[in-house]
């Protein structure tokens, strides 16, 4: 049967109320609530329950050990002796490792010893509660996303079967008044194996291995919702905004959904608050029976809803995130008989493509995105759910700490969307979210190859989506495709979705540079996965372009909106690789024989499970034989480690800053990037800025450097130093100066120059200093920005007289990156010749509540002109005498001002370094120092 994606529609007792509205978001609001929720004021997080999400009391079994049939098992007085409780709706994986099957999962290869024929039989998911029903009202469950398929039973009695219930995002709603009891009820779900090549679901393409079960279970929390007469659904606020934001008009809307068989006499109240400002509106309306009517309040019949001056919601660098909230009630006969609540936010984000003129790489322009007026430069991250689909706010409100350290504005969403917790906590951190669907499974099938109930499938979930999505602020735009544009019976879909929800934003065809027959060309580019030097990023020429690919995927020099690439492998810190791995695998990382070029060296179980040609992220060769040729030899896992993490840092670096660097270009501007990947569902070996325990290793590093607010930075291509200002205000009395410094410490040149006033959002070139003859094949380049009394931007390059040479011919369209001219890589292994540095440290701690902020202060104290370079702090679980614990003792998370630094004698570097307290489980702080020509120091952090 096919549903309705603009009016739910009421059917039988155990029909599908088509396209339900989403859950109202009261909580978001405040503090992130300890569970993942989406939840009405009512709503309780534990069972039992009567109003609100079925967050907690569930237990999962296979079928194999439960036996028997729905009917049986969902009766309250089924006994459950033997089944497994959960702490909340999951996958089945989460549930196993939540009652301490398949301890240290991630361990090694532990994982793939998981039997994964368990998974083959369909799982029991149920749910007892109590239940006190409304008397004059109707009761519902709505159904938030299923992995898989499932048939749900209520009470003994058989509600939807699994041709309904399936899909990632449906929102599926149920009447289930004639069977809920007054007292002890029972839910019970019969989950069939998830299929991303079958369903419309979740998948981690190849981010990692797939989880065993396939990411089979419960996607998000079900809930129960109970209302009088009349019920409310599809509340939301349409803003129209002035161009200069000095004022916005809003209305309200809302579906009242008569349940009953006569008309009602309904009140709607709506309330927008914020602070002192509290708007109030009404209107009275019949509803005929069983039906639906949707309620428009407008500034036309309502002046109040036009706001002078609103607040208005900022990406978090440059302003404030004020949010409105929003309360809307239905009322018969003088009793409520529904509410809901959620937040919003004022702002207008618009998008188009850039202007095509002579010279211009892409051939309808590149994809740019503005809010409330400014143009900004995208710098984000592909973001991963955790492998089971497990979700903690607390660690979430820790990695979007470490996004906003990283300077970075936004996430991307491909599919994989989170529970509503992490976009209101985005809302409120001001950290954008560039959602869409996901590649290479069955959402970019073409739709000749959907039959019509998957069709309607998409359609259900692209309205829940639209309808769920839409009033969060920091979500600005939705990609309809992502490595494919929609064609246009799909489009026809997912527009027709968006549309019935008034959605807000810009929408995108697809990821790569393709078009859909609506939305007309994305503008967008992808790739490449894997190493490339940092010069690549900067090169901005003809011979960055496949011009025989109109969707010049892996042409990843910065020109256009780079969607998603990196320079692939993360090699993890030492700390972070023995939390995972043997000895053995580590030689695996390390050994030489992943020196011998591309395809070279053993397969890695820690990235994806096969190797292929396209990224060649899966053994080591394609990243290590560049770092071999250019910083020379390592023997051992040691020389090894900075070897990599120098190595990272620079690469990463130059892509976030050539991104920001072109950004201004009048012929091929770059206007954003999304690095590949920010974080991975497990313990990783590729694309990530930092691992799933938090690790930092020097792509961290450098990616941080490269988002300073005010920021001095080298060109690769053209050797100029660029200038940039991604605060909200100008600034001005900035000076550039520019170092070459020889390996024996002898400064060669130096150059200095006044930069003009820079608006927000500038970028300048404000010098073009010449390297300078007879300098050392190996040498530094120190950046300063400064004005009077402070420095604001430093950062220090090691460079070679010896450029690396990329053979473009063969390079451009690679997935793998790029390929070296013979012999044609820099020369930085004068590196290796350094002498030791000598560096005094010390360190300090306060704390501040359960927060605690360690200051460290390393100089350099070398009698001779030797820089300690790449030289890195940890704090540390210490004992009081100032001595490490040993062991797994490094502090994360953890949120450095700055961190690998390089000083010369008589410099200093003053690092910060916020936590929490409770991660040094009652230990000292003690700060480790580690660095390319450093000794390994220790110093006490003591309050």
């Amino acid at each position: 049967m096919s549903r309705l994606r603009s009016q739910p529609l009421v059917l039988a007792a155990c029909a599908v109320l088509a396209a339900a509205a989403p859950a109202s978001a009261a909580a978001r609001t405040g503090a992130a609530p300890p569970r993942p929720a989406v939840t009405a004021p009512s709503a309780t997080s534990a069972a039992p329950s009567s109003d609100g999400e079925l967050n907690s009391g569930w237990k999962i079994q296979s079928s194999a050990v439960a036996g028997g049939s729905g009917a049986t098992i969902s009766r309250p007085e089924y006994a459950t002796g033997g089944w497994l409780p959960i702490s909340r709706p999951q996958t089945v994986m989460a549930g196993l490792l939540e009652n301490g099957r398949y301890p240290n999962i991630f361990y090694s290869d532990n994982l793939a010893k998981v039997p994964e024929d368990q998974f083959n039989v369909n799982w029991w998911y149920r749910e007892q509660l109590t239940v006190h029903p409304r008397r004059d009202g109707r009761t519902f469950l709505i159904m938030n996303g299923v992995l898989g398929t499932a048939d749900l039973w209520v009470n003994g009695t058989k509600v939807a079967d699994r041709s309904q219930l399936q899909g990632a995002y449906s929102r599926l709603e149920y009447d289930i008044t004639p069977y809920v009891r007054d007292g002890q009820n029972a839910i019970a779900l019969d989950v069939a194996k998830n299929d991303k090549k079958t369903y419309l679901t979740d998948s981690q393409l190849d981010w990692n291995p797939p989880a065993p079960d396939r990411n089979t279970g419960l996607r998000f929390a079900p809930r129960l919702a109970q209302a009088g007469p009349v019920s409310l659904r599809n509340v939301h606020v349409v803003q129209h905004n002035a161009a200069n934001l000095s004022s916005s008009d809003l209305t309200v809307k809302a579906d009242l959904r008569n349940d009953t068989d006569a008309e009602r006499k309904t009140r709607l109240d709506a309330t927008i608050t914020r602070g002192a400002t509290r708007v109030a509106v009404a209107a009275d309306v019949t509803v005929p029976a069983k039906s639906t009517r949707t309620v428009t309040l407008t500034p036309a019949d309502h002046r109040s809803l036009h706001l002078e001056h609103p607040a208005v919601w900022w990406p978090y660098q440059l302003g404030a995130q004020p949010l409105y909230h929003l309360t809307a009630r239905a009322s018969v006969d003088g009793r409520v008989s529904d509410r809901t609540d959620e937040d919003f936010g004022i702002r207008t984000v618009t998008s188009s493509l850039t202007p095509v003129t002579a010279g211009t790489h892409a051939s309808h322009g590149s994809r740019r995105f503005v809010v409330n007026g400014v143009p900004l430069v995208i710098r984000g991250g592909g973001w991963s759910p955790d492998m089971f689909m497990r979700y903690d706010p607390r660690n979430i409100h820790d990695q979007l700490s470490y996004v906003k350290n990283l300077g970075l504005n936004t996430l991307r969403f491909e599919g994989n969307l989170p529970p509503d917790d992490m976009f209101a906590q985005m809302d409120r951190e001001g950290i954008l979210a560039m959602t869409g669907w996901q590649c290479c499974d069955r959402w970019e099938d073409p739709s000749s190859k959907w039959p019509d109930a998957l069709k309607a499938n998409a359609g259900n979930q692209a309205t829940h989506v639209a309808q769920w999505l839409r009033d969060h602020p920091s979500v600005f735009t939705f990609y309809q495709g992502s490595d494919a544009a929609p064609d246009a019976a799909k489009e026809a879909i997912y527009l027709s979705a968006f549309a019935a929800a008034d959605w807000p934003t810009p929408q995108i065809a697809a990821a790569e540079y393709k078009s859909s027959p609506k939305l007309g060309p994305s503008g967008s580019k992808e790739g490449p996965y894997n190493y490339v030097p940092p010069g690549y990023w900067w090169a901005n020429g003809p011979e960055t372009v496949n011009q025989n690919d109109p969707t010049y995927t892996n042409a990843g020099s910065a020109w256009a909106y780079g969607t998603e690439t990196s320079a692939g492998n993360t090699v993890p810190t030492q700390d972070s690789l023995n939390r995972f791995l043997t000895a053995a695998d580590q030689q695996k990382v390390w050994d030489p024989s992943t020196a011998g070029g591309p395809g070279s060296g053993p397969d890695i179980y820690h990235v994806y499970p096969k190797y292929n040609d396209y990224t060649k992220t899966a053994r080591m060769g394609q990243y290590n034989t560049p770092l071999w040729n250019r910083y020379g030899h390592w023997s051992d896992m040691a020389s090894y480690q900075k070897i990599a993490q120098m190595g990272g840092y620079e690469v990463t670096r130059a892509q976030f800053e050539a991104y920001l660097g072109h950004s201004k270009d009048q012929v091929n501007p770059s206007t954003g990037v999304i690095y590949w990947m920010l974080n991975k569902a497990w313990p990783s070996l590729h694309w990530n800025l930092y691992n799933d325990d938090f690790d930092q290793p020097g792509v961290y590093f450098g990616a941080k450097k490269a988002g300073e607010l005010v920021h001095v930075m080298y060109d690769y291509a053209d050797k100029s130093v660029k200038v940039a200002n991604l605060t909200n205000a100008a600034q001005s009395g900035l000076t550039a100066t520019a170092r070459f410094i020889d390996l024996d410490g002898t400064v060669r040149a130096t150059a200095r120059q006044s930069v003009p006033a820079l608006a927000s959002q500038d970028v300048r070139t404000v010098l073009a200093p010449k390297v300078p003859a007879g300098i050392s094949t190996t040498y530094f380049l120190e950046l300063t920005l400064t004005r009077p009394g402070a420095t604001v931007s430093r950062n220090v390059y090691w460079l070679s007289t010896k450029a690396d040479e990329i053979d473009w011919s063969k390079t451009i369209g690679q997935g793998s990156g790029a390929v070296f001219a013979p012999g044609g890589y820099a020369d930085l292994t004068g590196l290796r010749s350094l002498p030791a540095a000598k560096v005094q440290v010390s360190a300090s701690t306060r704390r501040n509540g359960g927060e605690a902020t360690t200051t460290v202060t390393v100089r350099n104290v070398g009698t001779k002109p030797v820089p300690a370079v790449f030289t890195r702090a940890d704090v540390r679980r210490g004992r009081s005498d100032g001595r490490v614990l040993g062991g797994d003792d490094q502090v994360l998370p953890i949120s450095w001002s700055d961190n690998d630094v390089t000083l010369w004698p008589g410099q200093s570097a003053t690092l910060t370094a916020s936590y929490h307290v409770a991660d040094l489980r009652g230990a000292t702080p003690v700060v480790g120092i580690t660095g390319w020509n450093l000794p390994g120091l220790t110093v006490p952090a003591r309050g």
